[in-house]
């Protein structure tokens, strides 16, 4: 039996699989639908081809490995990765990456990059074109997926609720489409790359049907790319595009009234729907680069007002979120200048350095688990050293890339001209992700691409008489040998195994989390259960814990089971214990942590105290977070430091201007302590600045104000 071959066949056909299902994966059942799943199956994936690559070497009997110009630029990068999560704020965040993403963690770096060295030893030209095509069959799913969703029906509502329409999505996912993609711009990100990547099959074909739609497919992608509505995937499409055809005028001069009809088409469709980009009279318009639905806060209680002095913040601007979130990025790395606060710590490190600015935003009490800007990203977490290799590694692509070209266009070649076209797009097509991360941040489609791009394009660029890939021998087997690949099958079947239990336990969290808010408290109970047992060192899943066993402890207390009630509070203490201490710098687990002893206290009064020394560690970790001095000022209210809350308070309003409930807050207090002018201060503020607001004037007349 032809072992060798059956090893090769399983890393060609996984390579196949994984470009054509990442994409399409997404499943409701889990607790993010998009990067979470499609993380999973690229895991999943990578241990099947490496496991299968370490088979050929055992049954061959010597190391199958082909160096490339990327092996140092590539293993400097996993360096850096290495020692910045060795360092980190969060060094299991740092390792397995930000909870329900993943990506860009330190295992999913690992994965990339096996995958590179899996794909250039044991891929041959052939093997990627095949690739390429699965990825463009894949992409011509999602394309139509997108064009349906824009015109109101949604093949994901279909799987979600059974209804072909767009009701199951709670953004306006007609007016931006993201298919199985989870964000427009992502969709954008992956359509650029596709587009590139199918103009290198653009030629003359005898079949008028093929010649058709070989300039029908980028039509297709590109339609749907302005469904996304995202500016930076225009913008990447048109650098992109920009150097392909720079790239192909050289080369192929007298072949480009080939792509004329594609190029016409682009242009018929850019006339028909037009083109994402600003408005040139410069008037605000609406974030383009986010899918959540915002309004301003407090929004209730506002109406008109001519009052020069009225505030009111309205929708903030894509740009305006990008200057405060950057300018926050760069002074993390300020604090963290070396190996940065560690792979993936964004979320925790951002709010010790965010700034107060972000307080006027529309979004200022959004999570920001990414910088929006990979290069800022990649700066603030894994510091010079991290951002030195990511550039060395781009610029290392660079260089090859011209080399390979100045190749093609040398006379006296005797390589396909194909190969080299489909190098240029490749690369043309690489380039477009440096843009859209500029804009936006990597997911993991294109975080395989970005890695897998360089190890397409070396397999296409080398002789393929070196590139012959060893699959048809047929060699013995010994005892020995089988014992190895016995172990290795072992090995796979308990990692996908673990996999499939992370799965689980993220599907039972998921779940869980969905009852809490529902108001089903004793389901989630069971669910959130099963999701601990199954990965106990989470600390996502026993914060959620706590809090679904913090409202059951309050229930039992109502229905005067005093003892069921202690058992659930100090289950929610003893979980609340664990969070924190496995996770110190995280800011949302100490706000938590204060939720849950604040709610606590109802039933035992010395919870009180450690609510308050958990929501001030809060405030340590995030100085400039309004809503965090906000919940402080009301813990010191509870804990009777009156003096303390009007400072912290005070603090509040001068971070957040517009802050209603904060301020209202802060008069009460000044009347408790007897400062009524300062008490009348406020709510005027709030009735002149802020808008009508009935509580506010019921307040003052109440109290003879």
């Amino acid at each position: 039996m032809n072992y060798l071959g059956i090893f090769q066949t399983i890393i060609t056909w996984g390579f196949y699989l994984l470009f054509f299902t990442v994409p399409l994966i997404f499943t409701s059942k889990s607790s993010e639908l998009f990067e979470f799943n499609k993380m999973m199956v690229v895991y999943a994936a990578t241990v099947v081809i490496v496991a299968a690559w370490i088979g050929k070497m055992v049954i061959a009997k010597k190391i199958i490995y082909r160096p490339s110009f990327m092996a140092i630029p590539l293993l400097l990068y996993l360096a850096s990765h290495v020692i910045s999560a060795i360092f980190s704020l969060d060094t299991r965040t740092s390792i397995f990456g930000y909870y329900s993403r993943f990506h860009e963690g330190l295992l999913a770096t690992i994965s990339y990059l096996l995958l590179y060295f899996a794909a250039v030893s044991n891929l041959n030209a052939k093997n990627v074109k095949v690739i390429l095509y699965s990825s463009l069959a894949s992409g011509i799913i999602i394309a139509v997926w997108g064009t349906f969703e824009h015109y109101g029906r949604s093949f994901s509502c279909v799987f979600v609720t059974g209804n072909f329409d767009v009701a199951c999505w709670v953004q306006d996912v007609k007016n931006r489409v993201y298919a199985t993609l989870g964000q427009p711009n992502w969709m954008a990100a992956y359509l650029d790359v596709l587009i590139l990547t199918s103009f290198a099959f653009i030629t003359k074909r005898k079949n008028v049907m093929l010649n058709l739609f070989q300039h029908l497919v980028p039509a297709l992608f590109f339609a749907a790319l302005l469904f996304t509505k995202s500016r930076s995937g225009v913008w990447g499409l048109i650098v992109g595009l920009g150097v392909f055809f720079i790239f192909y005028a050289i080369r192929n001069l007298k072949n480009l009234k080939i792509l004329l009809v594609t190029c016409i088409l682009f242009l018929g469709i850019s006339v028909f729907y037009g083109l994402p980009l600003p408005k040139i009279d410069g008037k605000s318009i609406e974030s383009y680069l986010n899918t959540k639905t915002v309004t301003t806060p407090n929004s209730e209680l506002q109406t008109p007002n001519s009052n020069a002095g009225y505030i009111d913040i309205g929708i903030s601007t894509s740009s305006d979120i990008r200057k405060v979130v950057w300018e926050g990025a760069v002074k993390i790395w300020q604090r963290y200048p070396v190996f940065g606060s560690g792979v993936e710590t964004f979320a925790y490190s951002y709010y010790k350095d965010r700034p107060a600015a972000h307080n006027m935003l529309s979004e200022w009490d959004f999570l920001y688990n990414k910088a929006h800007n990979e290069y800022l990203n990649l700066l603030a977490t894994t510091g010079t050293v991290g951002i030195i290799a990511y550039l060395f590694v781009i610029a290392s692509v660079a260089w090859q890339s011209f080399k390979w070209f100045k190749i093609a266009s040398s006379p006296g070649r005797d390589r396909d001209p194909r190969n080299d076209t489909l190098i240029m797009s490749l690369f043309a097509a690489w380039i477009t992700i440096l843009i859209t991360n500029f804009f936006g941040f990597s997911v993991v489609v294109i975080g395989l691409f970005f890695f897998l791009i360089p190890a397409f394009s070396y397999i296409i660029s080398i002789d393929e008489s070196s590139h012959k890939i060893m699959s048809n021998d047929k060699l013995s087997v010994n005892n020995g040998q089988w014992v190895i690949i016995s172990a290795i099958f072992i090995v796979v079947i308990y990692l996908e195994i673990k996999l499939l239990n992370l799965w689980l336990a993220d599907s039972s969290y998921g779940l869980g989390q969905n009852l809490n808010r529902i108001g089903q408290p004793v389901m989630a109970f069971k669910e959130l259960q099963v999701a601990v047992s199954k990965v106990p060192e989470e600390p996502l899943y026993r914060d959620e814990l706590a809090q679904n066993v913090t409202t059951l402890a309050l229930a039992a207390a109502e229905q005067n089971d005093a003892t069921l009630s202690s058992q659930l509070a100090n289950i929610a203490l003893q979980s609340s214990d664990t969070v924190v201490a496995d996770s110190p710098a995280n800011v949302i687990f100490w706000k938590n942590r204060a939720r849950v002893l604040y709610s606590l206290s109802t039933l035992d009064q010395k919870t009180l105290a450690p609510a308050l020394t958990a929501i001030l560690k809060a405030v340590d970790l995030a100085p400039t977070d309004a809503k965090v001095h906000y919940f402080a000022g009301l813990l010191l209210d509870a804990n009777g430091q009156k003096e303390k809350e009007i400072k912290m308070l005070e603090e509040t309003v001068a971070l957040k201007i517009d802050y209603r409930d904060a301020r209202f807050q802060l008069a009460k207090v000044y009347l408790e302590v007897g400062d009524n002018v300062k008490a009348k201060e406020q709510a005027d503020f709030i009735l002149t600045r802020l808008g009508n607001d009935e509580e506010v004037r019921t307040w003052l007349t109440e109290n003879n104000l």
